[in-house]
């Protein structure tokens, strides 16, 4: 297999990998039956390790299952594309057991069990069933289905370097070998001439590919349940007065809120068409006449799955002659040379 299909692996696969490949070159030397059992115990080997990946790959989806039944508007869209990934991870899976079955049977009879192989060292079964020309043989097969389902979960990827893993993962590109002209298709540099336990193992190799992919999609899945949430680092309290102006004998009214703010990550406003030069909100304007002035604007906030969301808001302030009372002025909360008016992204409890 080609050295580009272990990006994104991780150890314990590239060292299974490497296992397989020294198995099958002791073979390739005619290495006693020992090399036979060597195949037997990485078949095992693997075998634990898909139980222990399927059970961690079980408790993430059983995660976005309860997430979506707690919260349907939220985490309803992840489950379900969660439930797709399952059904065609599956699908697949079952599709190499049926082949595993099948080698057994052409090499030990119908009573076969690919567990417990007698013709561990036939060298034609499993390119009987694998590469037989017809309208299905297996190996063909097998290529296409691992080519769909590896094209899927990579649509599931937000991010181009874990799409580009999964696909290193389930690469099934010819492979160029030496004395060939031309690179053979995957499914003969895998079967043809192989023992079947050879074909056995490599078919439990590929379901823990599979599974290994499964699970980095589910817990993608999962990451973007809260990856639209705007995450916040600082809490602050805010005094927003519904009008500066008050009469003697009036009421004074302010909302007391709590706002939640990201400092890493700050919105941009957007005033009168004009984006404001400051990352703090802060926006202010000499006013050259009086009257009442109205503004409006927006904000963009961007969340962490890239997306950024729009937020509008309007307000208005009022300017006076600066020959008013120093007392007026404090009142009304401005001053005679220069109006501050702040911005801010609030949250209510």
């Amino acid at each position: 297999m080609g050295s580009n299909n272990t990006r994104g692996m991780s150890p314990r696969q590239k060292m299974i990998n490497l296992m397989y490949i020294v198995l099958t070159a002791m073979l390739a030397l005619n290495v006693s039956s020992d090399v036979l059992e060597g195949f037997v115990q990485v078949e095992e080997g693997l075998s634990r390790s898909n139980q222990n990946i399927a059970a961690r790959n079980n408790a993430i989806y059983n995660r976005l299952e309860e997430f979506a039944i707690q919260n349907p508007s939220k985490g309803q869209i992840w489950f379900d594309k969660a439930k797709q990934v399952r059904q065609r991870t599956e699908k697949l899976h079952q599709l190499m057991d049926s082949l595993k079955t099948a080698i057994a049977i052409e090499a030990d009879g119908p009573d076969a069990d690919p567990r417990n192989l007698v013709n561990q060292d036939d060298l034609e079964s499993a390119s009987l069933v694998m590469l037989k020309p017809g309208k299905r043989r297996g190996g063909t097969h097998l290529r296409t289905s691992i080519d769909v389902y590896r094209e899927f979960l990579a649509t599931l990827f937000a991010d181009s370097v874990h799409r580009a893993n999964i696909r290193a993962a389930l690469a099934t590109e010819p492979v160029a070998k030496s004395g060939n002209a031309m690179p053979i298709p995957w499914e003969e540099s895998l079967f043809e001439g192989k023992p079947v336990v050879a074909a056995v193992t490599m078919l439990t190799k590929l379901q823990s590919d599979v599974r290994y992919a499964e699970g980095e999609t589910l817990a993608a899945l999962l990451n973007n349940v809260d990856a639209g949430d705007v995450r916040v680092n600082e809490l602050n309290a805010f005094v927003i007065p519904q009008s500066r102006n008050v009469m003697r004998g009036s009421r004074y009214s302010a909302n007391i809120v709590l706002a939640a703010v990201d400092t890493t990550q700050r919105p941009v406003v957007y005033i009168n068409g004009n984006r404001l030069q400051n990352d703090n909100g802060l926006y202010e304007t000499v006013p050259g006449s009086t009257g009442t002035f109205d503004y409006k604007g927006y904000l963009e906030v961007p969340h962490g799955d890239g997306t950024v969301t729009r937020h509008d808001f309007q307000s208005s302030y009022t300017v006076i002659e600066p020959t008013a009372s120093p007392g007026c002025l404090g009142a009304l909360g401005l001053t005679a040379d220069k109006l501050f008016l702040e911005c801010c992204l609030v949250w209510f409890a």
